[in-house]
Order: C-alpha cells, then structure tokens, then sequence
C-alpha cells in the first residue's frame, strides 16, 4: 500500500461521509437563499434555519479536518473512531458556537449607531427590492425575473453589500423616506389576498357565532311571548293544587268520621253502663246515713271509667259529657208541682214555697239529663269533642266543619300552602297575597319567566365566552365592544376600530389595510428618520438595530461559508473516488505530486466558477445585481469583490439543485422539531442571529408588556414555552417577541410552534388532535 494514503477503509468512509454531508448542507444552501432572497422572513423561520446551518457546518468542517489528519491517525479502525470523536468533539461546538461569538463580538457589540440605522434601512430596502416596491434609475429590473437563483443569490446578500459600502450607504439615505413608503404599500398590497383571506376567516367564525346568537335570542323571545301561556299553566296548577286539596280534606272528614264511629261502638256501651251502675249506687245507697257508702261506690265506678276513657285518646272526658241534655218548659214543671203536692197533701207545695222563698229554684228545673245506649249519640258527641278537632286540624292542618270548595278555597291555610308551593317552583308572591289577586299573580309569573329567560341567556353567552345583550341585529353584533374585542384577538395590530368582518375587499382594503399602512409607515419612519442617537447603547433602538444588523450580516456569511464546504466537497469527490478504486501505484508519487493534488482543487474551486459559470445578470450591464456589483467593486477591496462575484457566479448554480433535494427528501422539514433542542444551547449565549420586519422593529421597541394565555380544546394538557427558563402560568406577563410554545397531552399529537406576540392582552387558541 502506498505510503501517502490512509488504509482503503477510511477513504471509502470519508468519501460516503462527504456525500451524505453535502445532502444537508446543500438543502440548508437553497433553504437560506430562498428565504432571504424572498424578502425579510420571519424572525423564528431564520433563527431555526440559521441554528440548523451552523450545526451543519460545525459536521462539514469536522469532516474536512478529520480527512486531513495524518495516516497514522487511522492505523486502526478503533483508533481512527476515537480521533474522529474527539476531533467532533472540540470541532463541532467550536464551530457552533464560534460563528456566533465571532459575529457578536467583533461586529454586532461594536457597531456603531450609525450602522445599526443603515442595517435597519438596508433591511427594508432589501423588502422592497424583494417586493419590487422601489426602482433604481437606470436598471431594468424585470418582474419576470424575481424569483429566479440570480436574483434570490443577489437579494440574500444584498444588506452585506449596502454595510460593506459607505457609498451605496449615503446615496440611500436621501432616499429612505420614499423606499420605506413605498414598500410598506407594495409589500401590504401584494399579500392583499393573503390579508383578506385571513380577514374572510373572522367573518366566518362570526357568522356562526350570530347564527348561535340568533338562536338564543330567538329562545328568549319566545319565552317572553309564551308569558301568558306560562301564567295559565301556572293558574291551572293552583286549581288542580286547590282541588286535589280540597278532595284530600273531604277524605279527612271521613277517615275521622269513622274513627268516631270505631270509638263510639267501643265506649259508648261502656259509659252506658257507667251511668246505669252510678244510678244503682244512688237507689241502692239512697237512705241519709248511707251517704258515705254510695260515695264511695260512685268513686270506684269513677276510677274505672277514667282508667277506660282515657285510652279512647282523647284526654279526660268528664262522665256529663255524655249525658243528653233535655230543655224543661215551664208548663211541665207547673205540672209536676201541682202533681206532687197533690200526691203529698200540700206538703210538697209548702216546701217548694219555703224554698222559692230562700233563693231556692223551688223544685222547678230548665234542665234535664239522661243517658242513652244509642251509638249515634256518643259519634256525634266524639266528633264535637274539642280534642278530636285539635287532633283533627294537627293531622291535616285545617280545622274541621269546613262546608264548601268555596269556603276552602278562601281559608288562610290553602292560600300558604299556594305560596309555598309556588315559591319552590321560584314564583315570589307577597306574603299577604291572596287567590283573588289575578293580575298580582301574572306579574309575578311574568318577572319569573323573565328571570328563567335572563339566566338560561346569560349561560349561552358564557359558553361562547360572550357579554351582550339580546336582541342585537348583525350590524349592532359587529360593533358590539364584546365582539369588536374579539376581532381585534384576530386580527392583532391590524386592528381598526369597529371593524366589520363582512367588509368585501375593496372595504377591507380601504378601511383596514390604507389606515395600517400609514400607521406602520409612520411608525418606522419615526425610528429611522432622525432617529440616530436612539440607536447608541441604552437607546430605545440600540437592540432593534442590533437585530437588524444581524440580518444583513449573517446571511451573507453564512451562505459563503456554506458555499464554500459544499463546492470544496464537491471538487474533492473525485479525487476520493480515485483512491478508493486505486488504492495501489505502481510507483508512489513523490510529495510534491501529493500536495499539488491537494491544493489543486482549491485553486480550481476560486478560478473555474467565475470563468466557466455564466450569470445574465451579472452579464447584463443594466441588471440590478450588476449595477450593486459595480458600486462595490469601485468603493471596496478587490479581494471582497471577487470574492462576492464568486459567491454570485456559484450560488445560483446550486440552488435548483438544493430545491430540488429538499422537494424530493423532506429533510429540512423532517429534523425541524430537532433544531429546537439545538436552540436551547444558545440560551447560554448572546441574543442568536435573528432577522426583523419593519414591524417586528416596531414591535421590539415598545417598552409595553405582552400578557399571555394559552387555551387548548382539551383537559389536562401540559404547556410549556420553550424558549424561556419561567414556568408558564395563564396571563403570564412577558415582553413582546417570539415565543416557542409546546403543548402536549396523553393520546393527543403534541403541538410545537413559534407565535409572534406584541404588546398587550393575547389568548392563543390551540386545536389538540387525537393520535391515530
């Protein structure tokens, strides 16, 4: 084996490794010349794409320098793995990191407030060449052409170029005013159609929120309208209540009825009995001396039917009670005396006279008792008891003896139990209402079906998160402050004040994107017109310059050292191809040959493309990217002119190829997600290389706080924003940006993307979707 080259192992190694390298870095080639070359992207679109960029080259430069270590290094296959991963190990993260220290130390810290001004000016002149919003006199800058590699190669570095150029730098500035204008418009105007789709998608969202909206409102009219209905229901319930009422205490009447009854049959013969035996005593213990025997006699008989009354149940009944009372006239009493003092000779008459003479009643009685053994006599003593009515009334809380329907009707009793029952039902009536007060009782049913009408809309408009009225026409919903609120969460700093969502687009364009062009117009003319010492270190637009200083460097840079790996690669492969497949010389070269076939193909990576690679705009003397060209090459160094026409020769050379890769294997989009965990190791680090749009520079030098909340479709979902150390809370208070916001939940794809927030009050909206 030739004493020059590593064992055939390795080189078959190193050149599968230098083509499966070129495929990434290639993609990330087109990828940045077509994002740039588009006009200024998003923040998080470069800074993600930026990340994936120096990780890939960090890989390339490893590579190129493993391939260069002497053959000693891979005498074994153990031994070369172990300086490959050591190598890797201080190669990649110098390189990482190194190409963003490197830029923020000795170019972005340092810079003046002068080049941050022209940075932020040669941002929006880059949009506007982008959007071809300005024209350059002289240049024939064709619309057909735009897009093309040329043109998007021309566009990525064209704010190097303007940095680079103090010249080019001066020429702008008289012109900034009108190159702000006039792309704030043509960039606006050319998204109209992006605009007014985003527009048309509100309106749709809130046409079904009034059609939800008509429908409660159609409810609650209609319960209004069923009032009267309501209160007759309402009315029938009271009569069947009364009714029902008044048939339950007529079966009372009988249920007690019979309980006097049962109670007569069983102590009416018993009392019978007690009168009869009280009487016995009387005759049998009649004589005066006596007297003491018939007492004790009638107490015994009183003892026992104590003993026996009381278990009827109602209490103590005095023997009396029972006794039927009979009125004596006096014509029967004049008869009786008469009878009895001719039956006596007189002596009866004497008496009587003697007595009426004392105060006596003289024999003559208006009363007479007597006892019956008659059942229906002792029911309807029992039923008159008034210990039976207070049992009676305590059972079923009405006294008894009430006669008619009417006379219930009426009672103080029915009219609260009425109340009661209506209060249950939630129909309030004064406690001293009564059944005749009608129109009383429809006004309370009224306010009742009212309030029920209230709640039930209130608790629609909740679900929807809504806080209107009802009734409200759809011109009135769309002006609504609720709803207007609403739209302006849609529609961010586009907002206008009583927006209508169903603005065709000639309304939008007049009422919503004319008024936001001048405002975003003003707004940045205010930040760099006359704005200079606001961007020395302190000022207001000290890190807004910054930004943008970053965005016209790091493009350029980047795509160049890019360009650089994958053309030296590429010029290498077939010399690697070489050793492999002949391993062996017959005679070994000498060392010069060797380090002439080394240093060859970096000779002919400088010369070959700006001689053989042709470019019709920088052939065209009246192409834009020729006539910058030119201001460069006159005011800068002859080293950075050729090394910028190398870049302009080379690159669109190899960006269809990097599209094309990209379209054919998805591989940028596929390692997305991963760059992520690559962005977290820049935490450590300054601010990583980030790109503004004129209103994202607006957006950054507002001192006002961004309050945030995160909603999502689901339950227990776990949210995190990845690019911030605090714990996310609901209306967390942050400064505007971009955030990276991450939700995850058990059997849900999780959710992961960047969100551009300026000031003020947001809630992010998040549509979970099941696993499938």
């Amino acid at each position: 084996m030739n004493n020059h080259f590593k064992p055939t192992f390795w080189r078959a190694f190193f050149l599968l490794m230098s083509i499966a390298y070129l495929i990434p870095e290639i993609i990330f080639n087109a990828q940045l010349v077509s994002l740039v070359g588009l006009g200024t992207p998003q923040e998080h679109d470069l800074e993600q794409l930026e990340v994936f960029g120096r990780a890939i080259s960090g890989l390339g430069v490893t590579l190129l320098i493993a391939d260069l270590l002497p053959k000693s290094f891979y005498k074994t296959r153990l031994r070369g793995f172990t300086s490959i991963g050591l190598l890797t190990c201080v190669t990649w993260p110098t390189v990482y990191f190194g190409q963003k220290l490197l830029i923020e130390r000795y170019l972005i810290e340092p810079s003046t407030a002068e080049q941050r001004e022209y940075a932020v000016l040669s941002a929006a002149f880059r949009d506007a060449l982008a959007v071809n919003a300005v024209t350059v006199v002289g240049l024939e800058y064709d619309n057909e052409v735009l897009k093309s590699p040329e043109n998007l190669t021309f566009l990525a570095i064209f704010g190097g170029l303007l940095y680079a150029d103090d010249t080019l730098a001066e020429n702008l500035e008289s012109h900034k005013k009108s190159i702000i204008k006039q792309f704030v418009q043509k960039r606006t105007y050319q998204d109209l159609d992006m605009y007014y789709d985003d527009f048309s998608s509100i309106y749709e969202k809130l046409s079904n929120h009034y059609t939800y909206y008509a429908e409660g409102s159609n409810k609650y009219n209609k319960a209004l309208a069923e009032i009267p209905e309501q209160e007759q229901v309402y009315w029938q319930e009271i009569e069947q209540e009364i009714n029902q009422g008044w048939q339950q205490y007529q079966q009372a009447i009988k249920t007690y009825i019979a309980r006097a009854e049962t109670r007569a049959q069983k102590y009416g013969p018993k009392v019978y009995t007690y009168h009869q035996e009280v009487n016995k005593c009387r005759e049998y213990y009649e004589k005066h001396s006596e007297r003491d025997r018939r007492t004790g006699c009638i107490e015994k008989l009183n003892a026992a039917y104590k003993a026996e009354i009381d278990s009827a149940g109602l209490g103590y009944i005095p023997p009396n009670y029972w006794l039927i009372e009979e009125d004596i006239s006096g014509l029967e009493n004049a008869a009786s005396s008469i009878l009895a003092g001719v039956l006596t000779g007189g002596l009866f008459t004497a008496l009587q006279a003697a007595d009426l003479a004392t105060g006596g009643d003289g024999g003559m009685k208006e009363k007479r008792y007597k006892y019956t053994d008659d059942p229906m006599h002792y029911q309807t003593r029992i039923l008159a008891h008034p210990n039976f009515h207070k049992q009676f009334k305590k059972d079923i809380g009405y006294p008894m003896g009430i006669s008619s329907l009417a006379v219930f009707r009426s009672h103080n009793k029915t009219q609260q139990r009425i109340l009661d029952s209506l209060s249950k039902r939630g129909l309030e009536l004064p406690k001293n209402w009564h059944i005749g007060q009608r129109l009383q009782f429809a006004q309370a049913v009224a306010d009742k079906v009212k309030a029920d009408a209230d709640r039930q809309w209130r608790n629609k408009m909740q679900q929807k998160k809504f806080d209107l009225p009802v009734n409200l026409d759809w011109q009135s919903f769309q002006l609504h402050p609720n709803i207007q609120n609403k739209i302006a969460e849609q529609m961010g700093e586009m907002y206008v004040k009583n927006t209508k969502p169903d603005w065709n687009k000639k309304n939008f364009k007049h009422y919503v994107l004319d008024p936001n062009i001048e405002k975003r117009t003003q707004q940045y003319l205010d930040m760099v017109v006359g704005a200079r010492v606001h961007f020395e270190n302190g000022g207001k637009y000290a890190a807004a310059g910054k930004q943008a200083l970053r965005s016209v460097i790091i493009p350029p840079i980047s795509m160049s050292l890019s360009l650089f790996l994958i053309c030296f690669t590429i010029i290498k492969l077939p010399i690697k191809t070489l050793e492999v497949f002949k391993p062996n010389w017959s005679t070994p070269p000498p060392s010069y040959t060797v380090a002439t076939v080394k240093i060859l193909p970096l000779a002919l990576l400088i010369m070959l493309p700006v001689i053989l690679l042709e470019n019709r705009f920088t052939n065209n003397t009246h192409s834009p990217v020729n006539y910058f060209l030119y201001k460069v090459e006159s005011a800068s160094n002859p080293i950075f002119s050729f090394a910028l026409r190398w870049t302009l020769h080379v690159q669109p050379f190899l960006h269809p190829v990097g599209v094309k890769l990209e379209s054919d294997t998805q591989f940028y989009q596929y390692v997305k997600p991963y760059t992520h965990l690559l962005a977290l190791l820049d935490a450590r680090l300054p601010k990583s290389s980030v790109t503004i749009t004129p209103n994202e520079v607006i957006k950054r030098v507002s001192t006002a706080a961004l309050y945030l909340r995160i909603q999502a479709n689901i339950e227990n979902t776990t949210i995190r924003i990845m690019n911030i150390k605090p714990k996310y809370i609901d209306n967390m208070k942050l400064q505007p940006g971009n955030y990276d916001i991450q939700v995850t939940a058990p059997g849900f794809k999780p959710y992961r993307r960047w969100h551009t927030l300026p000031a003020g009050e947001h809630t992010i909206s998040i549509e979970m979707q099941e696993m499938r």
